[in-house]
């Protein structure tokens, strides 16, 4: 449900107008500003994208899903205090003016994000695929986090139980993906063995 009205065109549409089929329409089509889109309150849907002033709905996790982020989390939880590492599950970042992502979980180092949205990359941009995710749009977020300046994207497939590094040579499978500068790796078979 969106708490916030916004116009769209000529017509006005409140939230007591906003069936599934509508609210569908709206928020994959409407061309709305950058203030708007950070107004909305979606209760039942993950917080979308938005790019080029399109709200754009990402895919709803599953359990799995959540499952994942929260084992990256706990292997990721170390290298808090050792490193002064953040991690950030379901950040939104501001990528240029007219485009934000979410992404499933962000690592920082140094400046902690602060306000609505990060405006600095993180050293890595975790995307965990869930079973409505489309292969272009990952294509499009994942590309969009190389350009931004994030050194390390990575993409986790629990389904097929497999990791994935993307950088400018595309997306590539690996056994495992790591910070070496942390003396940290992630194993597919280490992160899937209870799966």
């Amino acid at each position: 449900m969106i708490v916030k009205h916004f116009q769209v065109s000529t017509f006005d549409l409140r939230p007591s107008y906003l069936d599934g089929r509508i609210m569908n329409a709206v928020l994959a089509k409407s061309q709305i500003g950058v203030e708007e889109y950070l107004e909305l309150v979606l209760e039942d849907r993950p917080e979308p994208d938005y790019v080029d002033g399109e709200v754009v709905e990402r895919a709803l996790p599953t359990p799995t899903h959540s499952e994942i982020q929260a084992l990256l989390i706990l292997m990721f939880a170390p290298l808090i205090s050792r490193f002064g590492l953040l991690l950030r599950p379901e950040i939104r970042v501001r990528i240029q003016p007219h485009r934000f992502r979410v992404v499933d979980l962000a690592v920082f180092r140094g400046a902690r994000p602060e306000g609505r949205y990060a405006t600095v990359p993180p050293i890595v941009a975790i995307e965990i695929v869930s079973p409505d995710d489309r292969h272009s749009s990952l294509a499009h977020r994942l590309e969009d986090y190389r350009r931004w300046g994030v050194p390390n994207v990575w993409l986790v497939d629990p389904e097929l139980k497999r990791l994935y590094r993307y950088s400018e040579a595309g997306l590539l499978q690996f056994p495992a993906l790591g910070l070496p500068e942390f003396d940290f790796e992630i194993s597919a078979q280490e992160l899937f063995k209870d799966v």
